[in-house]
């Protein structure tokens, strides 16, 4: 229940981190600093996985890990930039679109593994997160570059979570996972300079760093443990909803406006999870 239980933890976690990230910027922090801030914050999660889980050495494997490490690092890059533009709930169910990425790179890189039912899975969650986005950001300006950002984070992403599953056998969880977070943290000097927060900012961004930060490295971790890449996507997708739940609550006033369009393609990410978890267990039993 590994793969079912802790990416829809981290779907709930994500919402909660991405709005204090968020609010942090709203209140004057840099975006250059929240993302360096992270950054550190996903590094430090992982360094405990190096005592508690064995790693074996492969040379192969472990490029790819700190390959992995470098999408990550750019892939938060966009999503920051992303989030910095436009309404979390528009940023998430764009960021969903990593999913169906995730299913095609798979399809590529490991055909045997992909079932039917999971490719159609991740195209209804797609359908999905397509809805969510209908709202205010078809009347900003930023329309564009939310898209952009958004869509260049999903792929960097989906490169990530293909590369853990491609190393996840040669290198352990206990080399792997702490490598690639390792070298994210060891990126960040390359974000450049920039300004402390301002004092009301740092509470918003200290803990939206920490919340974001574990739970991206727990997706990353279930992904290294279960190899199931599709499967922990798909539920993890799930993200959508909750961060239309959490802007509605704590995002700007106009959100309210577009709920029940994007409490219909939640509808549709849920029935893409409900899906995948049947096929699942069906296959297990």
């Amino acid at each position: 229940m590994t793969v079912f239980i802790l990416p829809a933890l981290a779907a709930s976690l994500y919402a909660l981190g991405s709005m204090g990230l968020k609010r942090s910027m709203q209140k004057g922090a840099a975006s250059r600093r929240v993302m360096a801030i992270s950054n550190i914050a996903m590094a430090l999660w992982s360094i405990p996985l190096i005592f508690l889980y064995p790693g074996t050495w492969h040379l192969n494997a472990w490029f790819m890990a700190i390959g992995a490490g470098v999408a990550l690092f750019c892939g938060r890059i966009f999503s920051i930039k992303a989030l910095e533009v436009g309404d979390l709930s528009i940023v998430a169910p764009l960021l969903g679109m990593k999913t169906v990425l995730v299913a095609i790179l798979s399809m590529v890189f490991f055909p045997f593994e992909v079932t039917t039912t999971l490719v159609l899975s991740a195209v209804l969650a797609s359908v999905g997160v397509a809805l969510l986005q209908r709202g205010p950001v078809e009347h900003k300006l930023g329309t564009k570059k939310v898209a952009l950002y958004a869509m260049g984070a999903s792929f960097l992403f989906a490169i990530t979570d293909i590369s853990v599953k491609g190393a996840r056998e040669l290198l352990g969880l206990g080399y792997l996972v702490p490598t690639l977070f390792l070298t994210v943290g060891l990126l960040v000097p390359l974000l450049g300079r920039h300004s402390p927060p301002p004092s009301e900012a740092r509470k918003s961004l200290y803990t939206g760093s920490a919340v974001i930060g574990f739970q991206t490295t727990l997706v990353v971790f279930v992904i290294g443990l279960t190899g199931q890449a599709i499967l922990v996507n798909i539920i993890y997708s799930s993200r959508a909803l909750w961060s239309v739940v959490v802007d509605r609550a704590m995002g700007e006033p106009h959100i309210k406006d577009y709920l029940v369009s994007r409490l219909a393609g939640a509808l549709f990410v849920m029935g893409a999870v409900v899906m995948a978890i049947v096929s699942k267990l069906n296959a297990s039993s």
